[in-house]
């Protein structure tokens, strides 16, 4: 019996193992010569590189972007090296040359690698660079190929970043308008939309998406490819356009519930990048409870509230702009228009018996009244039930001579008024 318990792997040694047969007169047999297999430390080094200027403009549509060796580069023998000029944060592959020194003809974001490799097709660390199709496969796809393989090869991922802008900049977000800026959530949910009413511009290599925020803070919601959104809250919102590129504004720094329209066009200005926002937007209200959309519906007129808004046909959402620079939040607002709109009419008054009140209700409206005494006491409450019926009596006749304040509540709105008691 040979226990195999006591070999320590990194330990024992194939010479200890002979010894304990040996020593033991056991019979087994090891094949000490074995197959020798020696593994080598790839010493591909693709080293580093640091641009020679961090940024440059383009000129009759070309610019020139170029980076020098930064030390650490290690060629083995047999072995090449090429630089490689990759787009955006996705490092796609745009060139490759023999010297870090590219000319390139739009405005982003651009990287420049070293790579060492093998080209030698007979060689086991061989690294077929046909597979690279420019535009398309990345650096990140090279690594995979290379550790996958198990090939020594190294490449630069960091490589020396150069931001190309535009010799002026001409993208233009344009500027939207909603045909119905005012709507209703139904079912919990209404679709707001905006259109065009001054044409953007988008450069080559730009994209123009649509931005949902909150129209106070700007606060950021969604994005969408065209200018329409679902929404399920009530609120005020505003549907903004963004002309961009890709390659030099990332927006994957945008959270959407904190990142804000302001925060946008800080980090556009603060790094010069060129893009445009329509930061005013086309605003939209949508109201929430069906109650309140009925009533509003009912009394918009009285605010000049009209859907129409303005003279232009392509300005419908003009209506809001009083109210966005009146109000600070939605719930403002609808107090405010409710407080404002709340038809009430007490008789008469003076009053000496019975005191007469005339106001309009809502179906699930219910209202209840409360006769207040200027010391802030209450003399008389109850439900105003018969307000549905067109008008509710209440016996003033146990009120003293003097001023009172009638406070009618539901919770919808709350109305308050002066009577005067005179016996």
């Amino acid at each position: 019996f040979l226990d195999l318990g006591v070999v320590v792997p990194g330990t024992t040694t194939g010479v200890d193992v002979l010894n304990i047969v040996a020593n033991n007169g056991i019979c087994a047999s090891l094949d000490a010569a074995g197959a020798p297999v020696t593994v080598k430390e790839c010493s591909a080094n693709a080293g580093t590189l640091k641009a020679t200027a961090d940024s440059a403009t383009l000129a009759n549509g070309k610019a020139v972007v170029e980076a020098l060796p930064n030390g650490g580069i290690n060629v083995p023998l047999g072995y090449s090296s090429l630089f490689v000029l990759t787009s955006g944060t996705g490092l796609v592959i745009e060139q490759v040359a023999a010297s870090p020194k590219f000319t390139v003809g739009a405005p982003g974001l651009y990287t420049i690698h070293t790579l060492v490799y093998d080209a030698d097709p007979k060689s086991p660390n061989f690294l077929d660079l046909g597979v690279v199709v420019p535009g398309t496969t990345t650096g990140v796809d090279v690594l995979n190929i290379v550790a996958n393989n198990g090939i020594c090869a190294s490449l630069d991922a960091a490589g020396a970043p150069v931001t190309v802008y535009e010799d002026k900049c001409t993208a233009f977000s344009g500027g939207l308008y909603s045909m119905n800026p005012i709507s209703c959530l139904y079912n919990g949910k209404t679709i707001i939309s905006a259109k065009t009413n001054a044409n953007p511009v988008v450069p080559i290599n730009y994209k123009q998406l649509f931005v949902l925020t909150e129209a106070f803070s700007l606060k950021i919601l969604a994005v969408s490819d065209v200018a329409e959104f679902e929404v399920g809250n009530a609120g005020f919102y505003r549907i903004h356009s963004l002309v961009y590129n890709p390659m030099t504004l990332d927006l994957s720094v945008v959270v959407p519930g904190q990142t804000t329209g302001f925060d946008v066009v800080n980090i556009i200005k603060k790094n010069n990048i060129c893009a445009s926002l329509d930061v005013y937007g086309a605003p939209n209200l949508v109201i929430g409870s069906k109650w309140f959309c009925y009533f509003f519906n009912r009394y918009s007129k009285n605010q000049n509230m009209a859907y129409k808004g303005s003279n232009s046909k392509y300005n419908n959402d003009g209506a809001l702009n009083g109210i966005l620079n009146k109000y600070d939040s939605y719930e403002a607002f609808k107090t405010d228009f409710i407080n404002s709109n709340s038809q009430s009419n007490l008789f008469p008054n003076p009053v000496s018996n019975a005191l007469s009140i005339n106001m309009e209700v809502f179906d699930d409206e219910v209202v209840n009244y409360s006769i207040i005494d200027l010391s802030g006491r209450t003399v008389l409450r109850g439900l105003a039930k018969d307000l549905s019926l067109g008008t509710q009596k209440i016996n003033a006749n146990t009120l003293n001579s003097g001023m009172y304040l009638v406070k009618l509540e539901s919770k919808y709105r709350s109305i308050t008024k002066k009577i005067i008691v005179k016996k």
